[in-house]
């Protein structure tokens, strides 16, 4: 099957520095929890969202900025994506230097990253329609990251389904693609779902693989959930829903 993300041509040579990777992921995927977390190790230094559209995600460690970039440096940053990377890459305080990826990226750095076999890969999975439900809170609140006790609680959600088909259509695509060109390359890669972004003996193999020399001793939680709830009662007419989706025969995939 053909992919989406084609290969650079020529491939951009030492744009990372060895031990380097990219956290890949989607909105309300779990990846701010697990950026954080990863960031706790000392021998690793995890950014945000590098390339998103809107803002250059440099890590919250650095709030004057990292290499002459700062968060609101977006068009100094597309002027040249790759001397953008390298820079941060090379003031990385860490030995293992990395950042998150999603679909609305740079199109060039997703695949400048992904078909670099020298840049290791988390892939990180989450159901899509308790993404979905997240995201549609997150837009709602304005709140995108609580690392104290929560205190605007979204409302219940009317979902709307086409808009939930076309947000789980286009992110299934997305990671297909991905998981396929690392199969095709014969790339080592890690997957983790947000069920499991909790679990020690789960981020102790991502610490592992990473190359880190140092391991999680306790679960430490650096950022909290927005909504605890099932999604039985952050949905509003929830079995409505579920009904609807059995007659595209796609519950099992959201249930």
């Amino acid at each position: 099957m053909p992919v989406a993300i084609k290969a650079p041509s020529p491939l951009t040579q030492d744009l990372m520095p060895p031990g380097s990777f990219v956290l890949i992921g989607m909105m309300r995927s779990g990846s701010n929890f697990l950026e954080r977390k990863l960031n706790l190790l000392p021998d690793i230094r995890c950014h945000g969202e590098l390339f998103n559209p809107k803002f250059v995600g440099i890590s919250e460690d650095f709030p004057e900025g990292l290499a002459g970039f700062k968060r609101g440096d977006i068009a100094l940053r597309n002027k040249s994506s790759v001397r953008f990377l390298k820079a941060i890459a090379e003031a990385s305080d860490r030995k293992h230097f990395g950042f998150r990826l999603f679909i609305n990226h740079s199109s060039k750095m997703i695949s400048e990253t992904l078909y670099n076999p020298d840049v290791k890969k988390i892939v990180l999975t989450r159901n899509m329609l308790e993404a979905y439900v997240s995201l549609q809170n997150a837009l709602e609140t304005d709140i995108w990251l609580i690392t104290d006790k929560q205190t605007v609680k979204p409302s219940v959600l009317k979902v709307d389904l086409e808009g939930l088909l076309c947000f789980a259509l286009q992110q299934s695509m997305f990671y297909n693609d991905i998981l396929t060109i690392l199969h095709r390359t014969g790339q080592a890669f890690e997957q983790i779902d947000y069920t499991e972004i909790k679990e020690l003996s789960r981020l102790n193999e991502l610490a592992q693989f990473l190359g880190s020399e140092h391991r999680f001793e306790k679960i430490e939680e650096p950022i909290k959930k927005q909504a605890t709830e099932p999604l039985s009662k952050r949905v509003q007419d929830y079995n409505e829903l579920v009904r609807e989706l059995q007659k595209r025969q796609l519950a099992r995939w959201f249930i």
